[in-house]
């Protein structure tokens, strides 16, 4: 008999908003199948164990949020477009979806270990654009790594504070602010 369609994905998000609300050691497997509709049995056929779910969801949506930054990068060009629409997208997928931003926020420093650095990861993908921006003098020579590192927690930071009821929503009203704190990092220079 075929699986409903659909099921998956309501497993996934359930366990992603518990993930987020509970935290992912105060989430149960029989957290997430209650929040879902369905059975433990039901979940354990698309996911060996919670952490094999992690995993997945953080996987899925690290690469998304890759993909997000090729797609903003073939629309603009050099760092003084290229940076506030990064910004832009990436605050407006917050507003959109704060699960998502905050579950990968959340669980990042468990398995960045296992992130390959190709073009499927997003700290790479901002590193190679400081480097090619460098590389055509667009910006001041400098660490592409520890730029990236501080464009990161610029974007990252309001975030959690978002969360934490520190920063005002949504997060889109802050574009401007922020993406203006990139462009002068990047152009200090080292």
């Amino acid at each position: 008999m075929a699986r409903p369609v659909g099921k998956k994905g309501i497993i996934e998000r359930s366990a992603l908003e518990l993930f987020v609300e509970k935290g992912v050691d105060g989430t149960s497997i029989r957290d997430i199948a209650e929040r879902a509709g369905v059975t433990e049995g039901a979940l354990y056929r698309h996911h060996k164990s919670k952490d094999d779910l992690v995993r997945a969801l953080f996987f899925e949506h690290y690469h998304q949020f890759a993909q997000m930054i090729k797609t903003v990068r073939t629309t603009h060009d050099g760092p003084e477009e290229l940076l506030p629409a990064l910004v832009e997208e990436f605050f407006r997928f917050y507003d959109e979806d704060h699960y998502v931003f905050e579950f990968i926020m959340l669980v990042q420093h468990a398995l960045l270990d296992e992130v390959r650095q190709d073009a499927a990861n997003p700290v790479e993908l901002v590193s190679r654009i400081i480097r090619e921006a460098v590389r055509k003098r667009q910006l001041p020579k400098q660490d592409a790594n520890l730029t990236t590192q501080l464009l990161i927690g610029l974007v990252i930071q309001p975030a959690i504070g978002a969360r934490y009821g520190r920063v005002k929503r949504p997060l889109s009203r802050h574009v401007d602010f922020v993406a203006q704190a990139c462009l002068e990092i990047v152009r200090l220079g080292k």
